[in-house]
């Protein structure tokens, strides 16, 4: 993994500018199946309205339906049940932590730090809701991840990202939670 403070640089160049305050959506506006065809993971994706009233697009965590796999499976709302604050701060809640240095899959959408059709390193999100116009999100409500090689971006549609889970507070870097990524699958395709 490259340094510590290379990671800080990237994550603040990719999010600065798109100011605090809480990643919170309300009701989806419209709801749409997008689901894989054949095996493997399948995902409802959701409009919503987010904080600033842009549209942005999201996992419906409740719909996840997965074939089993080698790996323990990961939510955002699992994440996020670690409210985690610069001070102050309290050790992870037990579902979280026992998650550490486990091979898991999560389902988000890519925020790219770097340019290009592949990538190595990225955020992963449960919307799209910090692209131009959405607040920074909390530290608990992304996962930085190094790809073990460049694997292809999709920028609208969710993945599943298979690697290694690593609860690694490091909120000088930019960063709470961590994946050594080993691979990202296509999960739904964008409406033409």
């Amino acid at each position: 993994m490259k340094t510590k403070s290379c990671v800080a640089m990237i994550l603040s160049v990719a999010l600065i500018g798109l100011g605090e305050g809480l990643w919170n959506v309300s009701l989806a506006q419209k709801k749409t199946d997008k689901k894989e065809e054949g095996k493997g993971t399948k995902v409802r994706v959701i409009e919503e309205r987010g904080p600033t009233g842009h549209q942005t697009i999201g996992i419906e965590e409740s719909t996840i339906v997965e074939d089993p796999g080698k790996e323990l499976s990961l939510t955002f709302s699992t994440l996020m049940t670690w409210p985690y604050e610069l001070k102050g701060n309290s050790p992870p809640p037990e579902t979280v932590k026992r998650l550490d240095g486990h091979r898991v899959r999560i389902i988000g959408f890519m925020y790219p730090l770097q340019e290009g059709a592949s990538i190595q390193y990225f955020c992963l999100l449960r919307s799209t809701q910090t692209c131009c116009y959405g607040p920074r999100p909390q530290y608990n409500q992304y996962i930085f991840v190094e790809m073990a090689k460049p694997t292809t971006f999709y920028r609208l549609d969710p993945v599943a990202c298979i690697g290694k889970f690593k609860v690694d507070p490091a909120p000088e870097e930019g960063f709470i939670y961590r994946m050594e990524g080993e691979r990202c699958e296509l999960v739904a395709e964008k409406e033409r």
